[in-house]
């Protein structure tokens, strides 16, 4: 890694921390915020991912129990690099994802996977908002704008709190 994507990801790292701990619950709005992006996808499974140096923290879960994952086995790693909604209706055959151990079976089998970047003011992807299925799935574009919305809805909710916490 050069030294200025050293120095980029040290402030993006920072800035996660300045909004929400990653290791702490997030509380019942953001679980409500979680909640609302499966159902918005018509999936089972949706988790709001908080993305440190080296790990993946799923803060707050629905349809499966939260884990800490290394950050080089988490499919938000790709969310966060290109900083970008993905919308993946059958992982198996994207080549991002295909290897994956959350498709693989090795982690879990992951089949549709979509993925809206949390983005603070500041420009830095924190996190993600992401829902998935172990069916093959896709989202019309009605969904894919809503949960866009809802991740931004979870980065001002974690702003308010900043502000509220002075």
């Amino acid at each position: 890694m050069s030294a200025a994507a050293a120095e980029a990801e040290a402030e993006r790292v920072a800035d996660l921390h300045r909004h929400t701990d990653p290791d702490a619950p997030q509380g019942p709005d953001i679980e409500e915020l979680v909640v609302q992006a499966a159902a918005v996808a018509g999936v089972p499974m949706a988790t709001l991912n908080l993305i440190d140096t080296d790990r993946q923290c799923q803060a707050a879960t629905t349809g499966f129990a939260a884990a800490t994952t290394p950050r080089s086995e988490a499919m938000c790693s790709v969310t966060l690099e290109l900083g970008t909604f993905v919308h993946v209706p059958d992982a198996r055959t994207d080549l991002r994802f295909a290897d994956s151990p959350w498709v693989n079976g090795r982690l879990g089998e992951v089949r549709f996977y979509a993925s809206a970047p949390l983005v603070t003011r500041g420009g830095h992807v924190i996190g993600t908002l992401c829902v998935f299925d172990v069916e093959p799935h896709s989202l019309s574009q009605p969904q894919i704008r809503e949960l866009k919305a809802l991740a931004a809805r979870v980065v001002q909710v974690f702003e308010q709190r900043r502000r509220a916490d002075g």
